[in-house]
C-alpha cells in the first residue's frame, strides 16, 4: 500500500466528491479489491470516506470534510505528528484534550510510513509541581481560545506583587521559559508575563475584546513596545569546570575556551535586568566576570552588602 497513492485517492475524492471503484482501479492499475482496501485505510485514519451502494454508487467523501489540497510530504506529516505530541505534554488534566491529542497523533501516524516516534519534546519542568504547571497552561489556553479575560497575582522583576487583569493573546516559549502575551489593563499596554511568577490564576467570563490584531493594525501603525525586548549586555567570564554546565544551561554562549587550569572562558549575552547580577553572584567563587566593568562593580557591591548582613 503506497502512502502517496492513498493521498492521491483522498484528493481525487475531495475534487470529485464521488468516484467508482472501477474508475480508480483503472487509474492506479490495481484491482477493485485493492481500491476498497485503500478506502478502509483512509477511513481508519479519520478521513470520512465511505462506499455508496446501488445504481450510481461508488466511493464518496463527506461533503463537510475540508482538507488543504496541497499535497503533504512525508517530512511535513512527521513534523505535524511531532508538534502535536509535544503540545500533548502540556494538555493539563482535561481528558477531552488528552484524548483529542492522542486521536490526532494516531490519525496522522496512520498516513505516514516512517517512524513517528523519533522525537519526544516535553516543555514541562522537572519539578514535582509539573501537574500544576500543566493545569495552569490549560487554564490560559482555554481563556485564549474562548477570548475571555484572565486575572492573577504577578511578581514583577523588581520583586513587587500586584493583581493583573489581562486580555490573553498567546502562550510563548522563549529562553527556557513559558510566557503569556496579552494586553494588561493596569499598564494599558502589551506585556509578557512569565508563567512561573503568576499566582492565583482565575478565568473570567468577561470578553477579551482587545486583540493582538486590533493593536497592531491601528491607523497610527505605531509599534507597541514589548517589555521582553530588553537591551542585551555581552559578558566575558571565567567559570570553573564543575559549574560550566549550569552556565551553559542558563545562557547561550557564543565562545567557550578551556584553560590549562581546567577553568573555562566564556562569552555570552544577557538581558540588562535587575536579576542578572544576582544570578551571576549565585555562582559564588566558581565564576569571575572579566567584562564589562559595570557588571563587575555591581556584583562586588552586592557581595559586600550580602557579607554585611552576617557581620
Amino acid at each position: 500500500m503506497q502512502i502517496d497513492e492513498l493521498f492521491e485517492l483522498a484528493y481525487i475524492l475531495i475534487d470529485k466528491k464521488q468516484v467508482t471503484a472501477k474508475e480508480m482501479s483503472a487509474r492506479f492499475g490495481v484491482s477493485v479489491r485493492t481500491i476498497y482496501r485503500w478506502v478502509e485505510a483512509l477511513s481508519a485514519s479519520g478521513i470520512p470516506v465511505y462506499a455508496v451502494q446501488g445504481r450510481g454508487g461508488g466511493i464518496a467523501i463527506s461533503e463537510k470534510y475540508a482538507l488543504d489540497k496541497t499535497v503533504l510530504t512525508e517530512e511535513e506529516r512527521l513534523a505535524i505528528v511531532s508538534s502535536v505530541k509535544a503540545l500533548s505534554k502540556l494538555s493539563g488534566s482535561q481528558k477531552a484534550a488528552l484524548s483529542a491529542n492522542a486521536r490526532a497523533v494516531e490519525k496522522i501516524s496512520n498516513l505516514t510510513s516512517s517512524e513517528a516516534d523519533w522525537l519526544e519534546v516535553d516543555f514541562a519542568p522537572w519539578s514535582p509541581e509539573v501537574q500544576g504547571v500543566r493545569e495552569l497552561f490549560a487554564t490560559l489556553r482555554d481563556s485564549i481560545l474562548k477570548k475571555q479575560q484572565v486575572e492573577f497575582d504577578y511578581f514583577s522583576s523588581d520583586g513587587k506583587k500586584a493583581g493583573r487583569v489581562v486580555h490573553p493573546w498567546k502562550l510563548v516559549y522563549r529562553g527556557q521559559a513559558w510566557y503569556l502575551l496579552g494586553w494588561c489593563t493596569q499598564r494599558k499596554s502589551e506585556r509578557y508575563f512569565k508563567l512561573s511568577r503568576m499566582l492565583n490564576v482565575k478565568k473570567t467570563v468577561r470578553p477579551a475584546d482587545i486583540t493582538f490584531k486590533t493593536i497592531h493594525s491601528s491607523d497610527s501603525q505605531k509599534t507597541v513596545e514589548v517589555n521582553s525586548e530588553k537591551k542585551l549586555i555581552q559578558i566575558e567570564a571565567r567559570v570553573s569546570a564543575k559549574m560550566a554546565f549550569y552556565l551553559l544551561d542558563t545562557f547561550a554562549c557564543s565562545k567557550v575556551e578551556p584553560n590549562p587550569d581546567e577553568s573555562i572562558n566564556v562569552t555570552f549575552s544577557a538581558p540588562d535586568e535587575s536579576w542578572l547580577c544576582g544570578l551571576l553572584l549565585s555562582f559564588g567563587a566558581e565564576l569571575k566576570i572579566i567584562s564589562p566593568k559595570e557588571i563587575k562593580e555591581k556584583i562586588i557591591q552586592m557581595a559586600k552588602e550580602t557579607f554585611s548582613q552576617y557581620e
